[in-house]
């Protein structure tokens, strides 16, 4: 008999070795699968006088090959790799959309400031003028296209992040169902469901794929999953939903948070996978653009305009006057969002863009940043603005007053408590709402090509001095100039005399406010919002009048300062001067968004190779290989061959025993 039932076991268990191998070879290409194999043992010996006699052999169990830290390595790699593919593959699509050299700002930019070229070298062309308002309605449209664009990728990665939420509540459930019959099969023996234990593993890793997770194991076997920087996923046998809603401080911005939960998740706890590209691709890539888009696009309006309002129409309307179109470009105000958590009674009574400033050169520029900002109250009404691209404080205030910064001023009411905030997002809808104002679209006469005042020399000057045709500024005073003519002459406006200033010197007389000045050669007058330069060579008794620019259509004063704007430094600018042009903007943004493309490419094709080179070595230790299963196979086979013949060796024993006795 012990011949026998050694036979038997060493039959079962070349049975199971078989039946393992079989198994192996059918999961060779499933994902997840870890390569199995049977642990055999000796059974306990039977005992005789002459010794221990061998009772054959067992299979003790059956166990994976399986490395806890190859297996964390590929988790690692691929939730990176996963996080830059799916941040590549977004913001590349922005990337193409900026750069393109025929969908981009700087080609209908330049085709404007052409148009403007256009006016200014025939102001009383007509023609010249609709070409003008076509141009800046092919680049307002080129403005909104882009938006529009932005706009549906914002929509798009929101979507996403719901999808990708969705897909890891699906994937922590599965997880929780797996750790309860892997804690259910443990307990009823000692041995560990193998092929359930892969399941689980696989199910991390997809879940790695979504978003970065660490695990850790308790005592019965099941194991705890978290999110990011801890998030909790599954608890042992319980997972714990996570659920995406508009943002409180932004409600067209979806966030992360746990179901149930007030608190939204900060957007930098939930790194990695899918999720963590969406999240970096929309702070660090979307926003940027849809922000810098739109403060070319409010620097443009806001500078243009700003130079329109200081100019004469073909018909004669000048600042002030009724049928007078001081803006070129429509925008809409600054944007400003109350948080809805926000428990006072307070709010935002005005957020406006500053006028443009003058620079010493005398071209218009904007203080805008393309940042977002943040504005909190604390206790007492006070508050303070953070501009969110540093993280520096901009301006600080108390409730009932008003703050400037950054080309900015936003006022606020009272009633705030203490926690309150809201989000400033300054340029962000810009470019979305930008327009041609619709009465010069309409009458393109009303574009103020030329200057509102000129100069005009006395017809019996004997000196040779040259009086400057002259320059404004914003609150000019044109009343100040707007004289009938007084006899005897019979040019209208406000006379400058050059006389004797009772010193052996001249002066400059007349009835503009600080006169008379002294004249001592190349002289500036500035009076009422008026710049006029009076050369040297002026003689005593020289006259000069400044008066209204009545019948100046074929003056282009104005319009050539607007031209000029195209390479003036326009944006981002300090208290005395701009830093860039609207051109050198809009390139840097370009240039950025390419760089971060690049970057990510390149980072993308590493993390990749990190990837594979993870799989290699876990699946040189987990993997199955089919040659060696092969050979398994063999080796079984005969196994079991020759066990069957130690079984029929023993009952040819056991007969021939019987047989002795009849």
């Amino acid at each position: 008999m012990s011949l026998l039932n050694t036979g038997v076991t060493a039959l079962r268990t070349a049975q199971l070795g078989l039946a393992t191998t079989q198994h192996n070879i059918s999961n060779a290409n499933t994902e997840g699968y870890s390569r199995q194999s049977i642990m055999q043992a000796v059974n306990v010996p039977m005992m005789t006088g002459a010794g221990s006699i061998g009772m054959g052999v067992h299979v003790a169990t059956v166990v994976r090959s399986y490395s806890a830290v190859l297996q964390n390595q590929v988790n690692s790699a691929q939730t990176k790799a996963s996080e830059l593919d799916t941040y590549y593959g977004m913001i590349s699509r922005i990337d193409n959309l900026l750069a393109d050299s025929t969908s981009g700002i700087s080609p209908t930019l330049a085709g404007f400031f052409q148009g403007v070229q256009d006016v200014a070298a025939n102001p009383s062309l007509i023609s010249a003028r609709q070409s003008m308002v076509s141009s800046a309605q092919a680049l307002v449209t080129r403005f909104q296209t882009l938006e529009k664009r932005l706009a549906e990728l914002h929509e798009e990665t929101n979507g996403r992040i719901r999808d990708t939420v969705g897909l890891i509540n699906s994937y922590s459930k599965q997880i929780a169902l797996l750790n309860d019959k892997i804690v259910a099969l443990s307990a009823a023996g000692q041995h560990m469901p193998n092929d359930l234990l892969d399941q689980r593993d696989q199910m991390v890793l997809e879940l790695n794929k979504l978003v970065r997770v660490s695990t850790v194991q308790d005592s019965q076997g099941a194991i705890n999953v978290f999110a990011g920087m801890g998030q909790q996923l599954v608890v042992g046998t319980q997972s714990v939903p996570l659920e995406v809603r508009p943002s409180a401080r932004d409600p067209e911005r979806y966030v992360v948070a746990q179901q149930g939960s007030v608190a939204e998740l900060p957007e930098d706890y939930l790194d990695g996978g899918e999720l963590g590209g969406l999240l970096s691709f929309r702070n660090q890539a979307l926003d940027q653009a849809a922000n810098a888009l739109g403060q070319v696009a409010a620097s443009l309006a806001l500078t243009v305009n700003a130079q329109q309002a200081l100019g004469q129409d073909l018909l004669g309307n000048v600042a002030g006057q009724a049928g007078f179109v001081s803006r070129f470009f429509e925008i809409t105000p600054p944007k400003a969002v109350e948080n809805t958590m926000n428990s006072g009674t307070g709010s935002i009574t005005s957020f406006t863009f500053n006028p443009p400033q003058q620079s010493a050169s005398g071209n218009f520029y904007t203080q805008l940043t393309g940042s977002d900002y943040e504005v909190r109250f604390t206790a007492g009404g006070n508050f303070t603005v953070r501009r969110l691209s540093d993280d520096a404080i901009v301006a600080s205030g108390s409730e009932g007053s008003s703050v400037s910064f950054d080309g900015l001023t936003l006022a606020l009411s009272t009633g705030h408590a203490a926690g309150d905030t809201y989000l400033l997002q300054p340029t962000r809808e810009i470019a979305r709402n930008i327009t041609v104002n619709q009465e010069i679209a309409g009458d393109v006469r009303r574009i103020a090509a030329a200057a509102p005042v000129r100069s005009v020399p006395g017809s019996a000057n004997t000196g040779t001095a040259i009086l400057s045709q002259g320059e404004v500024a914003p609150g000019y005073n044109l009343a100040l100039i707007d004289l009938p003519p007084v006899a005897p002459d019979t040019q209208p406006g406000l006379k400058l005399v050059i006389e004797d200033d009772g010193l052996g010197g001249l002066q400059i007389n007349g009835s503009f406010p600080g006169a008379p000045i002294a004249y001592t050669g190349a002289t500036t007058l500035n009076f009422g919002g008026f710049t006029f330069s009076l050369s040297a060579g002026a003689r005593e008794n020289d006259v000069f009048f400044i008066q209204p620019n009545v019948n100046g259509v074929a003056d282009a004063r104005n319009i050539v300062k607007i031209g000029a704007l195209q390479t003036a430094n326009t944006m981002n600018g300090d208290a005395s001067a701009g830093k860039s042009t609207f051109q050198v903007s809009y390139a840097q943004l370009v240039s950025d968004i390419g760089t971060k493309t690049k970057t990510a490419l390149v980072d993308g094709k590493a993390q990749n190779t990190v990837l594979e080179q993870a799989l290699a070595a876990r699946d040189g230790v987990s993997g199955v290989n089919l040659d060696e299963e092969a050979a398994n196979l063999i080796k079984y086979q005969q196994a079991y061959q020759a066990a069957a013949r130690m079984m029929n060796t023993a009952s040819v024993l056991f007969d021939a025993l019987l047989s002795i006795g009849r």
